[in-house]
């Protein structure tokens, strides 16, 4: 019985890697064919069976950008940067969707310190520092085989000292990484136009206009209301209708 439960939770895995494969490769030709909104039905499709990788997200910001949605294009880059932070590619496109948004500002001079440490955290995405983590344990187990078991007992030590550190260095920037997008959630402008209060209510007064495509910061909620900050400092309240959660 056992037996026959692994073998049939194998299949289902096995059909379904198939199954996003054959959609990914469909939405990939309607890509190539110039067929936007079906490229971006497939992909959304593949996302919604709960894929997700940088090339997925990549190929549909692709699809959205050629589709003129400006902001589910920068939205989708964004998340593809998650899985893949360094990719030239991704951030050059990116670059190419935010010279089209309509908001410029200048971002707040840096604390050296907090810069230096968030540079570190995103230096990786929090599941390739897990993986980081994973493979200086199995350093770290290597070193004490050599150690206890072998006449290069020094070079085992010293994999194993190395190993445990930089393993729980690697670990913690793994959870550094996933609780600082936690508390501190980055959003896209998704309307046209989001007139920014100074509270959170329709009666509250106008502070200034937002356009779709914007990355902010949530810093608090407020039933229906999102608290956002932008690279420049300015802050106020925005309906949560207006904005998309990167990750």
């Amino acid at each position: 019985m056992m037996r026959y439960l692994i073998l049939m939770t194998l299949s289902v895995f096995s059909f379904n890697a198939l199954a996003q494969n054959d959609l990914f490769e469909a939405a990939n030709k309607a890509f190539q064919e110039g067929d936007y909104m079906e490229a971006i039905e497939l992909y959304d499709s593949i996302s919604k069976l709960g894929f997700e990788s940088p090339e997925l997200y990549y190929n549909l910001a692709n699809a959205h950008y050629e589709n003129g949605a400006l902001a589910l294009a920068i939205l989708n880059y964004e998340r593809a940067l998650i899985f893949s932070p360094k990719d030239e590619e991704i951030l050059h496109n990116l670059r190419l969707a935010e010279q089209k948004r309509v908001d410029r500002f200048e971002a707040m001079p840096p604390n050296l310190f907090k810069a230096f440490r968030l540079g570190l955290v995103r230096l990786f995405s929090s599941d390739q520092w897990a993986y980081l983590s994973i493979a200086f344990l199995l350093l770290a187990i290597a070193g004490l085989g050599f150690y206890l078991f072998s006449s290069f007992g020094r070079i085992g030590f010293i994999s194993l000292i190395g190993g445990v550190l930089l393993f729980g260095f690697c670990l913690a920037m793994a959870y550094s990484h996933s609780h600082y997008l936690e508390e501190h959630p980055r959003l896209i402008i998704m309307s046209d136009s989001a007139y920014v209060k100074s509270g959170p209510g329709q009666e509250a007064e106008d502070l200034f206009i937002l356009h779709a495509g914007t990355k902010v910061e949530q810093v608090d909620l407020f039933e229906t209301w999102v608290k956002i900050r932008l690279i420049d400092g300015k802050i106020g309240w925005l309906p949560a209708d207006d904005l998309l959660k990167i990750r």
